[in-house]
């Protein structure tokens, strides 16, 4: 599967400021054509967790963990997870600083993003793809609605021309991937996946 991973606001409360997404997914060519197996990714995670690399905002090098902006979870998906692809290192920050978490709410900020010196090995995949997708937006952070999508994407799987059904008087066309463009004053995050064959 071609997989785009999305963040996931978790503040009920409105205090707890946690964003949770997928850092790497298994089996599945994402966004830039890197695949990265199960135990390339827990490696990975473990790594991550051990060293304490820095966290920044779109590669910039500025490390954002004095402003408190810092790791509460790191895991590994395990199968029948709700929310996340089995076998996908998950990470879960707190967001204390204001202005980033007004970006993370308005879709400005839209996922997570890892930035690693690594050894490539140059494969072939063979998939399948009509280069259409569907799905379901996630919830509104304000009032919970969703809209189903559609968009055609192009051979790196980024969308071309698409958008949303009508809810609530309103539809989103689709212009980037992660993220609907903005109507009625908001944005909806979704996440675009689709099958790869491979040989058993």
């Amino acid at each position: 599967m071609t997989y785009q991973p999305t963040l996931y606001v978790r503040d009920d409360d409105e205090w707890e400021r946690v964003v949770l997404a997928e850092v790497l997914v298994p089996d599945a060519p994402n966004v830039y054509n890197d695949y990265w197996t199960r135990k390339e990714i827990v490696e990975a995670a473990y790594a991550f967790m051990k060293r304490g690399f820095i966290i920044d905002v779109n590669h910039d090098g500025e490390d954002v963990r004095d402003r408190g902006i810092y790791v509460v979870e790191s895991f590994i998906a395990r199968a029948g997870d709700p929310t996340f692809v089995e076998g996908s290192w998950v990470v879960g920050m707190r967001v204390e600083d204001d202005d980033l978490w007004s970006q993370i709410l308005s879709g400005e900020i839209n996922g997570y993003s890892y930035e690693a010196l690594v050894s490539t090995i140059t494969a072939v995949l063979e998939y399948e793809d009509d280069n259409y997708r569907t799905g379901t937006t996630e919830p509104d952070v304000t009032d919970g609605h969703t809209h189903t999508f559609a968009i055609w994407v192009n051979d790196d799987n980024r969308p071309i021309a698409g958008g949303t059904s009508e809810n609530g008087g309103h539809s989103h066309t689709i212009t980037s991937h992660t993220v609907t463009d903005e109507s009625e004053g908001h944005v909806h995050r979704y996440t675009i996946l689709m099958e790869v064959l491979k040989d058993e």
